[in-house]
């Protein structure tokens, strides 16, 4: 990419603008010789915007230039072309026969625009690749014994309440993070001996432990917290979070996922409050149609969950949805260790 000092831009925009007409290549606008803003063709600008206003965030945090003064108002003719000055001086957009064909951003909003931009790209494939896309992932099946399973028992509370998938820290640190005895962690408590005990003593304990372990990559954590014993947040965030909640009393049956600490569900998050969504219910979800927008931070898992309903493992929706978080992050429980009890866990630290 080419450099130009200010001073001799402002001494000949058109010349510029006739070079990124020509070549489509941007030219870099330095000061003193630090870059400070980029002249680039609009249709560039127009693909960026695109992508970057359906990433998670929407507007917010968009760098923007202080309002400017001395700029022309109205049309300034440059060479062949119409400079239009954006009210904050900093912005123009260049035109020649009623087509925009330049735009200048500053270094700062570009670089946002395009950090942005990589991340909704990330999930946008063209029909023909969606196709493809489909056709392999419809041969792949749910890594070990999937979540699928558990989907009908969770529904009714049981064995847990909640669910969480963490991916980065191990299932010990974890555990530790979210309150369990370390003592219990060092002593390798399984789940069938707290159910033990519990028959012989007539103690509560079992629904007041969390169950851990690892399965393809990701700990898994199994837990009631009635009385919200244990914490639901990690300090740093992990790399990636999803948790499930069932409430059979009021029927609701939540799906949170968070990326790197950022809130994903289920639709990009607007500047104002009352567009924000805090869960996603699971009963939402009706086969057949895509729960997610096309724009949303989640609508990769559109595709994933049309594949979970073509494969016909299971017509029970919340089944359905599980099965379709197997297959977009390989998600996966221990079925055998789980029923049987044969899986660690831990009670709530002691004070």
């Amino acid at each position: 990419m080419d450099k130009v000092e200010l001073s001799d831009a402002i001494a000949d925009f058109a010349g510029l603008v006739g070079r990124v007409e020509e070549t489509g290549e941007r030219v870099c606008v330095v000061e003193g010789g630090e870059p400070t803003s980029v002249l680039l063709p609009a249709a560039e600008l127009a693909e960026l915007e695109h992508f970057a206003q359906r990433a998670h965030g929407g507007a917010r945090y968009r760098p923007r230039p202080g309002s400017g003064q001395g700029h022309p108002f109205g049309p300034d003719p440059q060479g062949p072309y119409i400079r239009f000055v954006h009210a904050d001086g900093g912005r123009m957009t260049f035109v020649r026969d009623r087509v925009v064909v330049a735009e200048l951003r500053s270094v700062a909003e570009l670089d946002w625009l395009e950090d942005r931009a990589r991340t909704a790209r990330q999930s946008y494939m063209p029909p023909k690749q969606v196709a493809a896309f489909e056709e392999f992932l419809a041969r792949q099946g749910p890594v070990g014994d999937g979540v699928a399973w558990i989907a009908d028992s969770w529904r009714d509370q049981q064995p847990f309440t909640e669910l969480a998938f963490i991916k980065g820290p191990t299932a010990e640190d974890v555990a530790l993070a979210y309150g369990a005895d370390a003592q219990d962690i060092a002593d390798g408590l399984l789940l069938h001996q707290v159910e033990e005990q519990d028959a012989r003593d007539g103690t509560d304990d079992l629904t007041r432990v969390l169950a851990f372990g690892e399965e393809n990559g990701w700990t898994w954590l199994g837990y009631h917290d009635f009385d919200h014993t244990f914490s639901r947040s990690l300090d740093p965030p992990p790399e990636q979070q999803i948790t499930l909640r069932s409430t059979m009393a009021k029927a609701i049956y939540t799906f949170d996922y968070f990326e790197d600490g950022v809130y994903q569900n289920p639709f990009p998050i607007e500047d104002g409050a009352e567009d924000q969504r805090d869960m996603y219910e699971l009963i939402w979800y009706t086969p057949g149609m895509a729960p997610f927008a096309p724009e949303a931070p989640l609508s990769f898992l559109n595709l994933h969950l049309r594949i979970a309903e073509k494969a016909g493992n299971w017509t029970d929706n919340i089944a359905l949805f599980f099965e379709g978080l197997e297959r977009a992050f390989g998600l996966a429980l221990p079925r055998d260790a789980i029923t049987s009890g044969n899986v660690r866990c831990a009670r709530p630290a002691r004070r």
